[in-house]
């Protein structure tokens, strides 16, 4: 048998989601993706766009992404957009074969056997192999997703506040999650705190930042303060048997809709898979219940987010890396957890830019490099997001820059806050340092006082405000 009549894409385009059948249930609006996925690559294949197509499965190959390394050698089979080589594609199908997908090495095999001379065929793979490689996947990406968490020093909440459910969403009864992070102070205050996402988008924000803000959190010196802690909160109607009723009248038409987000998520839409996987980290949605029929794995949620992280989905590739940073998939891995938020940053995702930065300004790790920091804050910076502006100033403070500079980015910072208590404080060290102590005084009394008002830790105001003269 021919091996180029019979062999075709790993995932088939079986035709557009009905998206907006989908709002009912979930009030998604899917957008389109600016950054290649599996799905976007493989309509590109079936119109005839075969080089757009290879530079976008190369693209997720290079993410360890099987079904695109898979795609790959179809197109070096079918001499589609590339020119037909054999050799390559046995190269690439035994590449997909060592990262699990076995009809792919069944592939490999028949090309062997029908080869004359299998020298070229070696040669290409072990060529590819310097390039990309499962041990490479392994080494520098792959999550152990089965692995129990690891044991985290993190300070624990001591005093929480439930969000109100907003009345107008309760009553039609859309649910949704909002993630978040934020920083902790030595106090246990929970401080700057950053909207990273939410669904369905401005619906549940307000409710849950309201609430964390008065959050406290009690911890030791190894503990406090504590950086970027993140926080997915989902808000959900379900009640139990109070719900049981509409819930089994509803679900036909659930069923029917989950099936279409089944299908977009199977054909490689990163999107979705990065929704569903939110979906399944909580037990307590309606729709949940009907997604855990198809995905019953207990770690579904995280099979999915990675396959949307090599999907090339930036959302999902910084939550990966923040996992890993914070040892939720076994022991605490600092180079992987900074390699998928790297991929994040580069992607143009603000968080991760952020993220990266303020990893890098981390002098216990051999990674420190505060000038590679500081390019990775400005991206952020860029983005708008206010605390990248903040540590922007506090950090050319501490490197010694110009004070020209320093004010510079302190007045940037301050059109986001322009009542922050650190930023007060380094205006008030500003003024310190060009001999103007009357207005030091002045300004670290105001960030003292608005430390108070938002219940902040002080210890730094006072100390700075002990030494003035």
């Amino acid at each position: 048998m021919s091996t180029s009549a019979a062999i075709h894409l790993k995932i088939q385009y079986i035709g557009f989601c009905s998206y907006k059948s989908l709002v009912i249930l979930f009030c998604l609006i899917f957008t389109p993706l600016t950054k290649a996925d599996l799905l976007s690559a493989t309509l590109n294949y079936h119109q005839g766009s075969y080089s757009e197509a290879k530079r976008e499965f190369l693209q997720l190959a290079h993410l360890g992404n099987a079904d695109a390394i898979y795609n790959v050698a179809v197109m070096y089979l079918h001499g589609q957009g590339v020119e037909k080589n054999k050799a390559q594609a046995f190269a690439w199908f035994s590449l997909a074969a060592d990262f699990g997908l076995l009809d792919a090495r069944d592939t490999a095999m028949l090309i062997a056997e029908q080869a004359d001379n299998k020298q070229p065929l070696d040669d290409a793979y072990n060529a590819l192999l310097k390039q990309l490689s499962f041990q490479w996947y392994d080494k520098q990406l792959r999550p152990e997703l089965n692995a129990s968490p690891a044991l985290h020093l993190s300070p624990e909440r001591r005093y929480t506040v439930e969000p109100k459910y907003p009345e107008h969403a309760y009553k039609n009864g859309i649910e949704g999650w909002v993630w978040l992070e934020f920083d902790i102070d030595k106090s246990g205050a929970v401080t700057d705190i950053t909207l990273i996402d939410s669904y369905p988008e401005k619906t549940f924000d307000k409710a849950i930042i309201n609430a964390v803000r008065r959050w406290q959190y009690q911890g030791n010196n190894q503990t406090l303060p504590y950086y970027n802690r993140s926080l997915l909160y989902h808000f959900t109607t379900y009640k139990g048997k109070q719900y049981e009723q509409s819930f089994k009248s509803q679900q036909r038409e659930y069923n029917e809709k989950i099936s279409d987000l089944i299908d977009a998520a199977e054909q490689g839409n990163a999107l979705v898979q990065y929704y569903i996987a939110n979906w399944l980290s909580s037990n307590d949605y309606n729709a949940t219940r009907l997604l855990k029929y198809h995905w019953q794995q207990a770690n579904a949620n995280g099979e999915l987010l990675l396959r949307s992280a090599v999907n090339g989905y930036a959302n999902s590739q910084y939550r990966i890396g923040a996992n890993m940073l914070r040892g939720k998939y076994g022991k605490v891995d600092r180079e992987k957890g900074l390699n998928w938020i790297l991929l994040a940053a580069q992607s143009g995702f603000a968080s991760a830019q952020y993220r990266l930065g303020r990893e890098l300004l981390n002098s216990q790790y051999v990674d420190y490099a505060p000038n590679k920091a500081l390019k990775w804050l400005r991206a952020a910076a860029e983005q708008g997001l206010f605390s990248a502006k903040r540590d922007i100033a506090l950090l050319l403070f501490d490197l010694k820059k110009p004070m020209q500079q320093v004010s510079t980015a302190l007045n940037e910072a301050l059109a986001g806050d322009n009542e922050h208590p650190q930023l007060l404080l380094l205006k008030a060290k500003i003024h310190a340092a060009t001999g103007n102590s009357n207005d030091a005084r002045k300004l670290s009394n105001s960030a003292l006082k608005e430390a108070q008002t938002r219940n902040w830790d002080q210890s730094s105001i006072r100390h700075f405000i002990a030494t003035l003269p």
